[in-house]
């Protein structure tokens, strides 16, 4: 026959599986280890149903012991917000999801999904990574396309140089045939009309004696 301080024993883990907030699941809640993200992250953080009414909240640092709670929920739905950091608990799928907006490089670094309640909370480690590389393509992008600007007005320049280089040269071309019309056409056929007019008003000169008286 069973003492009776044996069957107290027994029946004691029994009772905890009734209580509120008391679970002898391994993982009361957990999550993903790790996220990679840019812009903004979510993360879901499934738990046991049977911490349904306790706050759920998300703290960072290296350290569970000394983390920092950033937000947390109350005993509600409701979805609780502060500065660039979200919280909201689904008590039907029993999921408590975090977001975080806005990321920078400093967001990166070690953070906890937990549950509330007396004594040790229930914890799980969540390791935050901040991804550059879209920012890094973007630059890269940008520096190996060509300025469509800068090659237009180049273009352009360098048109308008060439009309005004043709434009010197046709004007140079055209003022040597000028000079060489002047030369060799003009000049002598000033010359043959001087020299006509030099023919015509030359004096007369008359042959013969004059008269003696």
């Amino acid at each position: 026959m069973a003492r009776r301080g044996d069957r107290t024993m027994w029946l004691f883990p029994a009772l905890l599986l009734f209580l509120p907030g008391c679970s002898t699941a391994q993982d009361p809640i957990t999550g993903p280890n790790m996220v990679s993200e840019h812009g903004s992250l979510t993360v879901r953080c499934p738990y046991d149903s049977s911490w349904k009414n306790n706050r759920k909240y998300w703290c960072r640092g290296a350290d569970w012991s000394t983390c920092k709670i950033l937000i947390e929920t109350d005993t509600s739905e409701q979805l609780v917000k502060k500065d660039r950091v979200s919280i909201r608990d689904d008590q039907t799928d029993f999921i408590v999801t975090v977001t975080m907006e806005d990321l920078r490089i400093s967001d990166a670094g070690t953070y906890w999904c937990a549950i509330e309640k007396i004594g040790h909370d229930p914890h799980f480690e969540v390791n935050v990574n901040i991804d550059p590389a879209p920012e890094t393509s973007t630059k890269i992008m940008s520096i190996m396309a060509p300025d469509l600007t800068s090659t237009e007005s180049t273009m352009e320049n360098t048109v308008n140089y060439g009309e005004t280089q043709t434009g010197t040269l046709t004007w140079s071309l055209l003022s040597s045939i000028y000079f060489k019309l002047l030369v060799f056409v003009e000049v002598p056929l000033l010359l043959g009309m001087l020299s006509a007019i030099l023919w015509v008003n030359r004096p007369q000169r008359f042959s013969g004696g004059g008269e003696i008286g």
